[in-house]
């Protein structure tokens, strides 16, 4: 039983702990991404197609680095995210697809198996690095003979195996593209940075200065036209967007409205602003993008002006890591992740990194079906719902709230030793409450109302280990002001 002890103590043990396993909980927004922000009406319409109810997606780094899992011959990269293999060890880019990407056979991939297995988690989407940044793509491209197809031992297309195994289990499918990193090109953005193009492409001149335009035009834009012109697209998922204009940014907008008009775009595309008080979310950006992707490993704290994703992994690396220091999170706190992020108004991307053989890694898939037993019985206090409406997070937990505003639903995380549960700022009376979990269906809660505060009488014992969620019926409709 977890019962509540000071509020303060609660979050500062609470932020201790989430800091050391690289989570972040306590930006500031209200300067980073001002309440004045809307979505011109025409991205409100293409949110509401099916991106606000969702959720909860998979996100999937796959790749040329994964059968490496973070050591490469006799180095161990020294940095979190395995995937980052290639720059953090200076490999250059002959070298990489000589000894690495022509080692790149996942014989045991099964998109099907995939599939399943997410939809089995409680996720509603999935999102796919297409190509990461070492310019390694999963697809087949014309434009470019750096691709699974091509370059690898394993010659079959995974983007289309997936892509057709989620749209055949009801899942919308996404690929993650990073448009402005690409190690593979010299004319790439991440070369203007110091040394970077000396130690990936040791053979150019000294003097040589990439031409990031000449890199969009040749490959990244093609590749973009390739992705929507051959593959069912749900979402593009952009990343790092160094040296991206706006003028820039716009062309892969333009490119995507003009083949995919209800494909999906993330912020990451030409920002990432909000990483810091100096590059706040600015109102010329709103035509460029769909939707704002938080830091990595952000929670949002409170219900924010724009549609926000918060984008996750099950590890402290997006790719596989088998080699040196890395650990797993553990279900309690991807559970409270994803709750604290939907009540928050927020979408949650949940990433793994499958092993170089193509399988999910055993600790995933117990997270995996962990998260998918609590979504199966507290499914819809998630799916299609508003974010918490009360004036404050209560210290107890979160609360999200249905559609037509008549269900409010507590995701109570610490349970209250004296068994009563307090929850202060409901306007409208409260008719019944019960638990979510067939386990309490022969629990009674007691409910009492005075005024705008409601008071619970719980069972000693929490319903569930990590988030026991009650249904509390309303005679109208909660306004969210």
């Amino acid at each position: 039983m977890k019962i509540i002890i000071s509020s303060l103590l609660v979050a500062l043990l609470c932020a201790s702990s989430l800091h050391a396993r690289g989570i972040r909980t306590d930006k500031d927004f209200s300067k980073l991404m001002p309440n004045t922000l809307k979505h011109p009406p025409e991205t409100e319409a293409r949110l509401n197609k099916w991106f606000r109810d969702s959720k909860f997606g998979a996100f999937i780094h796959f790749g040329a680095y994964s059968h490496l899992a973070g050591k490469y011959k006799d180095q161990v990269t020294p940095q979190p995210y395995a995937e980052w293999v290639q720059a953090d060890l200076g490999i250059p880019f002959e070298e990489y697809r000589d000894e690495v990407v022509s080692q790149f056979n996942p014989t045991e991939f099964d998109a099907e198996e995939w599939a399943k297995i997410f939809k089995a988690t409680g996720m509603r989407h999935v999102v796919i690095t297409s190509k990461h940044h070492d310019g390694f793509a999963l697809f087949d491209s014309a434009c470019s003979d750096y691709d699974v197809m091509d370059a690898s031992p394993f010659k079959r297309d995974i983007i289309k195996e997936l892509s057709e195994a989620c749209q055949k289990h009801g899942l919308k499918f996404g690929v993650y593209y990073s448009q402005a990193k690409d190690w593979e090109d010299p004319d790439s953005s991440d070369f203007t940075r110091k040394g970077m193009l000396e130690s990936i492409h040791p053979d150019l001149p000294k003097k040589y200065k990439p031409d990031m335009d000449a890199y969009l035009e040749r490959k990244a834009l093609p590749q973009i036209e390739e992705l929507l012109t051959n593959y069912q697209i749900d979402l593009i998922w952009f990343d790092t967007p160094r040296g991206m204009s706006r003028e820039r940014a716009l062309r892969f907008t333009d490119t995507v409205r003009r083949l995919n008009p209800d494909c999906v775009i993330n912020s990451r595309l030409y920002t990432m602003a909000g990483a810091s008080k100096k590059h706040p979310v600015t109102p010329d950006m709103l035509d460029v993008f769909d939707y704002f992707s938080l830091g990595d490993k952000e929670v949002p704290p409170r219900r924010l002006s724009l549609t926000t994703e918060s984008p996750d992994s099950v590890s402290t690396s997006f790719g596989y890591r088998a080699h040196g220091e890395h650990h797993y999170h553990s279900l309690e706190e991807l559970i409270h992740r994803l709750v604290n992020t939907v009540c928050a108004g927020g979408s949650y991307l949940l990433n793994c990194g499958p092993m170089g053989n193509g399988k999910i890694d055993p600790k995933a898939l117990e997270l995996f079906a962990g998260i998918g037993n609590w979504t199966s019985v507290n499914h819809e206090s998630i799916y299609g719902t508003e974010a918490n409406p009360l004036p404050a997070k209560p210290e107890w937990g979160d609360a999200s709230l249905s559609k037509d505003g008549k269900t409010l639903y507590l995701h109570v995380m610490q349970w209250p030793e004296d068994g009563k549960l307090r929850v202060d700022g409901v306007p409208v009376k409260a008719t019944a409450a019960a638990f979510l979990d067939p386990k309490g269906a022969d629990q009674t809660i007691a409910l009492s109302q005075d005024g705008s505060n409601i008071a619970l009488d719980l069972p000693t014992e929490a319903i569930d280990p990590y988030n026991s969620v009650i249904k509390v019926s309303l005679k109208s409709a909660f306004v969210i002001e």
